[in-house]
């Protein structure tokens, strides 16, 4: 419906106020209805009192039921659980949703009914987990009808981008921002040569690397985000001193924490005032570690900006850092409306940090008792998978809006090569309709792609992968395919240039080896390696030259040990043998756990090399054929046009998005899981059903479904 600005919109609500550091607020800003936990006609108080004592806790501010006008968007009429959201009036609101049952539009309401009730909008703050989950709410917020000059005046930030902001204030200036791996490179490796040389290192043997430190740096990324987010560091106590034992509880390696503790010197040492630069994630972590060692003044505070009211979207991905800035934002801006929403049943970073308790107990010990509202009908699926997401979320209320229909497919296969031969056929099909636009096949680990993706290739299907890199370029599975080259003495099939190089850098990585050359040896050991991969590699007859001189000659001993037994293995050229011998002798865990520190990236080629060996040997035809196959499989996906119809995804990389049709395979015992509790495996299936909205299709073994199947009602016990 078409719909004018109600005549209530602030005669300041086109003009974005200026932002300076300290802000401050005109008395009608900050007296206005929504700046107030109760309004003063509840309370009986002078406009701009401070709230009866009887009212002081947020906890035990009223929900104000007095009849109101309510904004009315232009594209849709909103449900009573809508509505509710919009009218309720409490310091502290939290909606409990469902997947698909519209957070993001139900908080742009809750922000347009703000603006009526007379906030400025400069005054309304809107924190994001990411930056896509900005420009999500800025779209919903010009959907619901709010005139883009007003869009643009509301604040509305991801929690890294607010604590930047604030951390300017406070060090009046901005650090460098570093946005790439290898931009960070050099400072990680002077971290690891600080770790590694500090005096009076206790345990110096639990600090050896197998080949470049540079084969860590990912990784190191990885483990110091999640160190971050969950602020574990910080939670210790100050005598407790660091040791492999201590490193065990915490669940990370003694290597990975004291490289942390390195890096962060390094990090923090360039300036007086103010960190030498800055990675994504880090000003959130820097702003609840200042906030923790109460380094914020709380005179003049930058957090004092006379909010009328914050909000948090996705709040279930919420992380100790997250939430300590969010305490802090509440704690300076007491006068300000808190609204925050999410589902509990969609935590799947807990290894991040995310937890469910930032919603519920954690909030009420440390903020207070919100009044709680439920949002539980989806607009994106129909009653049947509601009612199968409900039950699987803990049989919670889930209901589905009457237009919506979604067609549940069961697809029993019993094995894992019958279930890739099905799935590539119905991408196949879905290919030649035009009725559903893309089809996302969810997965719950890599290596189970690799199956999938011999069969769609083989069918000739363009597809994209998303959330991981297609198997044939994964550096395991290239050492696998540069081994039995070697041992044939053929790299023909080495056609490209970057395929070389590729697999020349991922047989270094896992010998642990560096580059021995009278050449290179003014240069560092990541320029070093750079430019003689390039060198070898410019040239396919180049490739044999290296792997003898480089790789095996400077391979760890223990790299070396398995590299030569698996060697053994390919040169017998025996399917048979290969199947039963192959991983036995290369030890994928071991070779990777030498070079690699993250468990989930051990487990990962471990799991990799596992899938590619049962390939090989289905195949059935031989070992030289089987590798043959591989590379005329490269060869077509390189002339793939990765059609985006058809896609390959984790569910992590497709959390908060929906498709016309969703498949997931390998729904078998055993198979639907990871390195997290059966509670996040629940959730991570949760999440990936919930993202369908005409189809959902689910594969699985009827010998041994998943227990998951069963408790969400989709098989019977």
């Amino acid at each position: 419906m078409a719909r004018s600005a109600p005549s209530s919109w602030p005669s300041s609500a086109c003009t974005p106020s200026s932002r300076t550091c300290r802000r401050t607020m005109s008395a009608r800003s900050v007296t206005s209805t929504e700046s107030r936990p109760v309004s003063a006609s509840d309370t009986g108080a002078a406009p701009g009192a401070e709230p009866p004592a009887h009212l002081a806790n947020p906890a035990e501010a009223p929900i104000t039921e007095q009849p109101e006008a309510l904004f009315v968007p232009e594209h849709f009429a909103p449900t009573e659980e809508q509505q509710r959201i919009q009218a309720t009036r409490a310091r502290h609101v939290l909606i409990e949703a469902n997947a698909g049952a519209a957070k993001t539009t139900s908080l742009a309401l809750r922000i347009a009914q703000a603006l009526m009730r007379g906030a400025d909008p400069a005054m309304i703050l809107a924190l994001t987990y990411t930056a896509p989950a900005v420009l999500a709410l800025r779209a919903q917020l010009r959907w619901v009808g709010l005139p883009a000059e007003l869009v643009d005046a509301i604040r509305v930030q991801s929690f890294e981008a607010f604590s930047l902001e604030v951390l300017e204030c406070i060090e009046g200036g901005r650090p460098l921002s570093l946005q790439r791996l290898e931009q960070v490179k050099p400072y990680l490796l002077r971290a690891v040569e600080r770790a590694q040389t500090l005096p009076g290192e206790r345990h110096p043997e639990e600090l050896s690397v197998d080949g470049s430190p540079a084969a860590l740096a990912e990784g190191l990324l990885q483990t110091f985000a999640v160190l971050k987010g969950r602020m574990l560091i910080e939670q210790l106590d100050e005598d407790e001193a660091m040791s492999p034992a201590l490193a065990e509880d915490l669940g990370f390696d003694y290597l990975s924490l004291r490289v942390r503790s390195a890096y962060e010197f390094i990090r923090r040492g360039g300036h007086p005032d103010r960190p030498e630069f800055r990675c994504e994630g880090d000003a959130c972590y820097d702003l609840a570690r200042a906030l923790l060692r109460d380094e914020i003044p709380r005179e003049g505070s930058p957090l004092a900006q006379g909010l009328a009211l914050i909000v948090v979207d996705e709040m279930h991905d919420t992380n100790r850092a997250m939430f300590t800035v969010l305490k802090a934002v509440l704690e300076a801006n007491r006068r300000a409306a808190f609204v925050g929403v999410g589902d509990r049943d969609q935590v799947i970073h807990s290894q991040a940090g995310a937890e469910a308790a930032f919603m519920h107990q954690s909030f009420e010990q440390e903020i207070g008792r919100p009044v709680r509202l439920p949002l539980t009908a989806s607009h994106r699926f129909g009653p049947e998978l509601a009612l199968m997401a409900g039950r699987l979320a803990h049989n919670k209320a889930y209901a589905a809006a009457a237009h919506c229909a979604t067609e549940i497919e069961l697809l029993p296969c019993e094995s894992a090569r019958v279930m890739a031969q099905q799935v590539a056929r119905l991408a196949q099909a879905h290919l030649r309709q035009a009725e559903r636009h893309e089809l996302r096949i969810l997965l719950r680990r890599p290596a189970q792609s690799i199956l999938l993706e011999r069969e769609l290739l083989k069918l000739g299907v363009d597809y994209r992968v998303d959330g991981f890199e297609s198997f044939l370029r994964r550096p395991e599975v290239l050492l696998v395919r540069a081994l039995h080259a070697f041992a044939r003495d053929d790299f023909s099939s080495f056609a490209s240039r970057p395929l070389r190089e590729q697999t020349l850098a991922a047989l270094m990585l896992f010998a642990g080896a560096l580059i021995e050359s009278p050449e290179l040896r003014h240069l560092d050991a990541v320029t070093a390696q750079r430019r003689a991969i390039a060198d070898a590699a410019s040239h396919i007859d180049g490739m044999r030259p290296f792997i003898e001189g480089q790789v095996l000659r400077n391979a760890s001993p223990r790299a070396l040990a398995r590299l030569r037994a698996a060697l053994a293995v390919l040169k017998a050229e025996d399917l048979q043998v290969f199947g039963e011998g192959f991983v036995r002798a290369l030890d994928p865990s071991g070779l990777a756990a030498s070079v690699l520190v993250r468990k989930e990236d051990i487990q990962q080629v471990r799991d990799n090399i596992a899938q590619l060996v049962q390939m090989i040997v289905a195949e059935g035809e031989g070992l030289e054929q089987a590798f043959r196959l591989l590379h005329l499989l490269e060869a077509g996906q390189a002339r793939m046009r990765a059609d985006p119809r058809v896609s390959l995804s984790s569910i992590e990389a497709a959390k908060g998005l929906e498709f016309d049709h969703v498949l997931i395979p390998h729904l078998s015992r055993g198979e639907f899981v990871g390195e997290v509790s059966a509670a996040e495996n629940r959730n991570l299936l949760y999440v990936a059903m919930t993202r369908a909205r005409q189809r959902l299709s689910l594969a699985y073994n009827p010998a041994s479904p998943s227990r998951f199947l069963i408790e969400a009602g989709v098989l019977s016990a």
